[in-house]
């Protein structure tokens, strides 16, 4: 409860306050990981205030403004900046309603553009990419079940003008995604004033009615207070608080704090597709969870059962990469290889050139064919 009564009083600070140069950063000489390439306007204090609510999205300015050094006003404001400048912003989601479709789509050059933003339209596609290579399209998407994948790929996709292959691959197993990547910019004292004790393993957390209700209204602004998810959900603010712990703590409701890549010096993203035997795809995943540069690796169907995705800083290290795959995994085999040339959506947020949200797509599910309806 001191951690609500702490927002509360976040809430009330005001943003008419002096600039951030009138303040210190408390963490003199501690350079950040992406700290070198960060462009004007996204500077290391604000990788680390993003590091902070990607550990704990919900803390307290109080809270989080300890573990940077500076004090709840000062970082609340460097918050609202971001915000503003829609160069940061945190999502909500529940990966457990959704099967996800890795889809790759293969167009006419002329139609790559119109395709683009009829696809960036979709709310059951959370995630867009133009890719080098012969698909020019990536998209995540998410469906009530396989039957509604289908659905979307055969009966949406591959009759819009212009479209001329849609590949599907279903995701079995995710080892690592975005929501859980981290910059490295804290050091581990700063980590662990801001990381919850966590007194006995989550209990398995049960689908109730709201729970669907919640999660959107946390999709636009995961930091929403109490009180307006309540008044949006129709749910008591008890029941919202104990909602939010339950699906946190169960890992049901997943809050990530994504910002301008570019921005903060990740220019690249390589994608790949890479074959391994099925005996090896646990080694693979908890290897490279623990790799700083993986957002993504994910099993999943047809002969390249495993995709990767990974942030970088220059060109040269998609060559690091593969190689050190390759040496880590002798039987694993590169099958396919896109670099990103432009990220068009990521988790209902649509992009600028340079990564700024420019605008917030609220999420759906593709639903399952009616029964009965016309094959």
């Amino acid at each position: 409860m001191a951690e609500d009564m702490a927002k509360s009083l976040d809430n009330a600070i005001s943003d008419q306050l002096p600039p951030d140069s009138a303040t210190g950063s408390g963490r003199a000489g501690i350079e950040p990981a992406g700290a070198r390439g960060i462009a004007a306007g996204f500077g290391e204090q604000d990788l680390d205030l993003v590091n902070a609510l990607q550990i704990n999205p919900r803390a307290s300015w109080t809270r989080i403004g300890a573990s940077l050094g500076v004090d709840a006003t000062t970082v609340a404001r460097r918050w609202a900046r971001l915000r503003g400048t829609k160069l940061a912003w945190m999502t909500a989601y529940a990966p457990e309603f959704a099967v996800i479709g890795y889809v790759r789509v293969h167009c006419r050059a002329d139609a790559v553009a119109m395709l683009s933003d009829r696809i960036c339209a979709y709310e059951c596609v959370f995630s867009v990419e133009r890719t080098s290579g012969r698909y020019q399209l990536n998209l995540s998407v998410a469906a009530e079940d396989a039957c509604a994948l289908d659905d979307f790929a055969v009966r949406a996709l591959a009759a819009l003008p212009g479209v001329l292959d849609v590949r599907v691959a279903v995701g079995l197993r995710i080892y690592i995604e975005g929501g859980h990547w981290r910059p490295g910019a804290l050091d581990p004292v700063q980590r662990t004033l801001l990381t919850d004790a966590q007194r006995h393993p989550p209990a398995p957390s049960r689908v109730r009615a709201g729970d669907i209700e919640l999660m959107l209204a946390l999709a636009p602004d995961a930091r929403r207070g109490i009180a307006e998810l309540a008044a949006d959900t129709g749910l008591s603010e008890t029941t919202v608080r104990r909602r939010l712990a339950d699906m946190t703590g169960s890992g049901r409701l997943q809050i990530r704090c994504d910002f301008a890549q570019q921005s903060a010096g990740w220019t690249v993203n390589t994608n790949l597709w890479v074959r391994l035997p099925a005996g090896e795809l646990d080694a693979l995943g908890a290897e490279l969870a623990q790799w700083p540069e993986i957002r993504l690796c994910a099993a999943a169907t047809g002969a390249s059962n495993v995709l990767v995705i990974a942030w970088l800083r220059s060109q040269h290290e998609c060559i690091l990469l593969e190689n050190r795959l390759l040496q880590s995994f002798p039987n694993l085999d590169i099958t396919e290889r896109q670099l990103t040339l432009r990220a068009l959506k990521r988790m209902g947020r649509l992009l600028a050139p340079d990564g700024a949200a420019t605008g917030h797509i609220p999420f759906a599910v593709w639903p399952a064919p009616v029964a009965g309806g016309v094959d």
